[in-house]
């Protein structure tokens, strides 16, 4: 809200008896007066007085909500349009801070009617005021959007703002103000929709997308931190092209914030971002930079010439950046292929925090069966067998040998590290590891494969909580002036009934396996039976006793 208020205090008010100038602190006091004090003055023959009171009544915040009704009667009564712009702006600046105030039943009301005073800077502090009211704002939200037509742009920006407080029904009305003749209101505007749910926000896509090509540059940032909320993969041939264009702006924030909303539809599409993705990587705060290593991921195979920067990234000191910049090159596939070497140091080294080490083994699972993740296969054998080290970064390593699959027959030392975790004692931080390395027993034995991974395939059937691992999904915020310091949000995401997978490996032993275990052969009639359970997995435990019938 570039133009919310003039400075028009004098030089007297603004000056300590020494020359010093006086900063606004919330206080008890302001300028060495109390709340009594300046309520008094709102009573003074002198408009300037009254005017300097309003003022500074607002910059004491919550610690002048008793003023409220002061402010009140000085807004509605007082003869001086200065005096009512002061005292709308005052209320606000309070209710920002004051519960108490915030929650006054007059105050929305009053400052509605406001809106419709003579004076256009009242009208403009009155509609500030009523976003200070937070979800009290509802309440003047017919009085805002005609507000939105006002004669002066102030007020129509300040609305804007406002708005963006009453919730997703103002979104039309928004929508609206994107097309206004005014740079500062459609700015606010686009920045209100920042505030509010993405689904329902989507209606003005086409709208802020043409809104990103705008002669102003704040306009333009604030419409690409809005893209950055809500566009996804969905969305690719509508807004790919506006932001690959936006990569060019002049304004180093603007481009950085399109590239990472074009990491949040992905793929090829997003591939022109990766310069600059690469560029804010090496700078800027530490969330963009975090942002920017998961979002080159976002790009897939297309993002090859970041690998080199993603490697010198395993480096660095933060751990977020560094299980960012790992899960990166899995997503890029066999071509991070030279990252190998490095992954599998990170992954070895047990004095790190789990997060980047367990990154580095999803890596190595999406590089795949590259020559260097051959020659890696003993290193990870030792992880995964080491019952003194993180179970969950033991059971990612498994992933990484995967990639393998039958080759991992020819390798020394696979099956002992694999059946010697399924001796360990049952843990819920070892679960899961125990789980899949059942399943890569049978898988590669068949009906050789040990007893105790019969015996764990028997509790895995138990087990109602896994889920088949589908990815890392990451989205982004953006960083910078509007959209603050964002995050990337990243989740790993799975599907299914995770149970299929022993189904899988029971397969692979064999129905005469199976017959020998009566316990394993009754908790498959129960999950055919079970008309709860997961449809793919019922089908399998059906197909199954079938066969052994």
């Amino acid at each position: 809200m570039a133009r919310m208020i003039a400075i028009w205090i004098v030089c007297a008010l603004a000056l300590t008896a020494s020359g010093r100038p006086v900063h606004a602190q919330k206080s008890l006091k302001f300028l060495k007066k109390d709340t009594a004090g300046w309520v008094n003055d709102l009573g003074s023959s002198n408009e300037s007085q009254r005017r300097t009171a309003a003022f500074a009544l607002g910059k004491m915040g919550s610690f002048a909500a008793d003023a409220v009704p002061a402010l009140k009667r000085t807004l509605q009564n007082d003869a001086s349009p200065k005096v009512r712009d002061a005292a709308a702006f005052a209320l606000g600046e309070i209710a920002k801070e004051s519960i108490q105030a915030a929650t006054d039943p007059q105050l929305a009301p009053l400052l509605s009617k406001a809106l419709t005073d003579q004076a256009w800077p009242v009208r403009r502090s009155a509609a500030f005021a009523l976003g200070c009211l937070d979800t009290g704002a509802a309440a003047a939200q017919d009085a805002l959007e005609n507000a939105l037509r006002d004669s002066a742009p102030e007020v129509r920006q300040n609305a804007a703002w406002a708005l963006g407080r009453v919730g997703d029904s103002a979104v039309p009305k928004l929508r609206e103000a994107l097309r206004d003749n005014d740079s500062f209101v459609k700015r606010d505007a686009a920045q209100s929709l920042g505030l509010l749910k993405p689904l329902a926000v989507r209606v003005a896509l086409g709208d802020l997308l043409s809104l990103c090509h705008d002669d102003n540059s704040e306009v333009r940032r604030a419409t690409v931190g809005v893209l950055i909320q809500i566009v996804g993969p969905e969305d690719a041939k509508s807004a790919a092209k506006h932001l690959q264009q936006v990569l060019n702006d002049p304004d180093e924030e603007i481009r950085t914030n399109a590239a990472l909303a074009l990491a949040n539809i992905g793929g090829k599409d997003a591939a022109p971002a990766v310069g600059v993705l690469v560029s804010a990587m090496h700078r800027g705060d530490i969330e963009l930079r975090r942002q920017a290593a998961a979002a080159i991921g976002n790009v897939g195979s297309e993002a090859q010439r970041a690998v080199p920067d993603l490697i010198k990234t395993l480096n660095e000191q933060d751990k977020e950046l560094r299980t960012n910049a790992a899960l990166a090159l899995g997503k890029i596939g066999e071509t991070a292929a030279k990252a190998v070497p490095p992954l599998v140091n990170l992954l070895a080294d047990v004095r790190l925090e789990p997060e980047p080490r367990k990154a580095a083994a999803v890596a190595l699972s999406g590089i795949g069966a590259v020559p260097a993740a051959i020659d890696a296969v003993p290193r990870l054998m030792k992880i995964i067998s080491n019952g003194d080290d993180d179970g969950e970064v033991r059971w990612r390593t498994v992933w990484a040998i995967r990639p393998h699959n039958v080759n991992l027959r020819k390798m020394d030392g696979v099956y002992p590290a694999l059946s010697k975790v399924l001796k360990e004692a049952k843990t819920e931080n070892n679960r899961m590891l125990r789980y899949d390395c059942a399943y890569m027993l049978c898988a590669l034995q068949g009906s050789e494969a040990p007893a105790d991974a019969m015996d764990v395939l028997a509790e895995f059937l138990k087990d109602p909580k896994v889920q088949i691992y589908k990815g890392t999904d990451a989205s982004f915020q953006g960083s910078g002036a509007e959209v603050g310091p964002g995050k990337a949000n990243i989740i790993e995401t799975g599907k299914g009934d995770g149970r299929t997978m022993a189904l899988q490996a029971l397969n692979w032993a064999g129905v005469n396996r199976v017959r020998q275990r009566p316990d394993i052969v009754q908790q498959l009639r129960v999950l055919a039976a079970d008309p709860e359970t997961f449809v793919d997995l019922r089908k399998d435990c059906q197909t199954l006793l079938k066969a052994l019938q």
